[in-house]
């Protein structure tokens, strides 16, 4: 959980734009190709994954690192698969189970909780309190409260005790330009300042600033990522 929160706030620094969700989710080793149910690696080797007990395709502990795939949505699978799925994670150290919307919840031992979605987006959320999302909608919180809300493509997000983090993708520059236009008529003017240079070919955008209570915010773009920061 928290590996994941790392990456996520890596995503924001241009000194790391090359790094990806896919690579913070193993530590920059190889993954399987994201289209591809995830597998374990202790599987036995003579055994094709499609022979193996559904709950036996399952990597666990990817999941708890915050790499799961949202290509299949384990909590709608039928019953004995959802059986076998909570017999294989409680093998594992881990507490599984589901909710009649679709959702599929893993508790590990370390109080760690993570949540696939019925539309198999994940969401996470340590002992402390730290929560973190990959993919989905835009997070209703009282950090995302305290400015318009972007109308970009999701990445990913995380939630601790004085800080919201934010990632996009797919967005274009002059889309983040315009949303920093919206922070500064929505009164975020103070200690502005604004970054638009081309560095060895990398264009880079950032404006931060605070408002009058306080609350700063920070929006950032390089190479089609773009990162929002929110601190109380």
């Amino acid at each position: 959980m928290k590996k994941y929160l790392v990456c996520l706030l890596s995503l924001f620094l241009v000194s790391v734009l090359a790094l990806t969700f896919t690579s913070c989710g193993n530590g920059g080793q190889d993954q399987t190709d994201s289209d591809s149910p995830l597998t374990r690696n202790d599987s036995e080797p003579n055994a094709p994954a499609s022979d193996l007990p559904i709950g036996g395709n399952i990597d666990f502990s990817s999941i708890m690192a915050g790499s799961g795939s949202t290509d299949t949505v384990w909590g709608q699978q039928d019953a004995a698969s959802r059986q076998q799925i909570i017999e294989a994670a409680r093998a594992e150290g881990y507490d599984v189970s589901f909710g009649a919307d679709g959702s599929m919840t893993v508790k590990g031992e370390d109080g760690t909780v993570v949540v696939q979605k019925p539309d198999g987006t994940w969401t996470m959320q340590d002992k402390d309190g730290s929560s973190a999302q990959l993919g989905g909608s835009w997070p209703d919180n009282e950090f995302t409260r305290l400015v318009p809300r972007p109308d970009f493509t999701l990445a990913g997000a995380s939630t601790e005790e004085d800080t919201f983090t934010a990632a996009f993708q797919s967005v274009e520059l002059e889309q983040v330009k315009a949303y920093a236009n919206q922070l500064k008529a929505s009164g975020f003017t103070e200690d502005p300042e604004e970054v638009d240079q081309n560095a060895y070919g990398v264009i880079v955008y950032t404006y931060s600033a605070h408002n009058a209570d306080d609350v700063y915010v920070e929006i950032t773009f390089a190479s089609g990522v773009s990162g929002l920061t929110i601190r109380k």
